[in-house]
């Protein structure tokens, strides 16, 4: 046989050998890759079972939350009616009272000022009439308002209004 038939031989044997090698291992990783699907597959049912249980309790969570929904919204409607009514209650209690007392203070403030205006005017008639010394001014005040009105010493009247107070009228 000649030489090159002889290589061409021995080239071809290899690659067969090789081959038969590559084959070999082939298989034996194939063999590991199916033993570790059977294992991992023999595990699926556990798992499946595992994400059934989360999803109950997942379930179980959403309606434990739609009922605390629920009452957190009746709850904060029920608030809400309540501050509606105490709102119209002080809204009505406002329009009930504040007129009145509107008027009321009004009438004071009227009175008030009617009465200093009074006060100064009797104040200026009897400054006039008045025989006591400067300094003095309170005291003939307080004897104008003790006599009723009329201040000490003006016109003749005296104490006339001290004595019908002691006499009853």
């Amino acid at each position: 046989m000649p030489l090159i038939a002889q290589i061409c031989m021995v080239v071809v044997t290899i690659a067969v050998v090789a081959m038969a090698g590559v084959t070999i291992r082939l298989t034996l990783h194939t063999k590991s890759l199916i033993e570790n699907a059977n294992r991992s597959l023999a595990d699926l049912p556990a798992l499946i079972e595992e994400a059934r249980k989360a999803s109950a309790r997942a379930d179980d969570l959403m309606a434990a939350f739609t009922r605390v929904t629920r009452i957190a919204e009746s709850a904060a409607s029920r608030v809400e009616g309540i501050a509606m009514r105490s709102s119209s209650l002080a809204d009505a209690l406002l329009n009930e009272v504040e007129p009145p007392l509107s008027r009321a203070a009004g009438l004071l403030r009227g009175i008030r000022a009617g009465a200093s205006h009074l006060i100064q005017r009797w104040q200026s008639r009897a400054g006039g009439y008045t025989k006591e010394p400067k300094g003095v001014e309170h005291v003939g005040e307080q004897r104008w308002l003790d006599d009723g009105g009329s201040a000490s010493g003006s016109r003749g009247r005296g104490r006339a209004g001290a004595d019908l107070r002691a006499k009853g009228r």
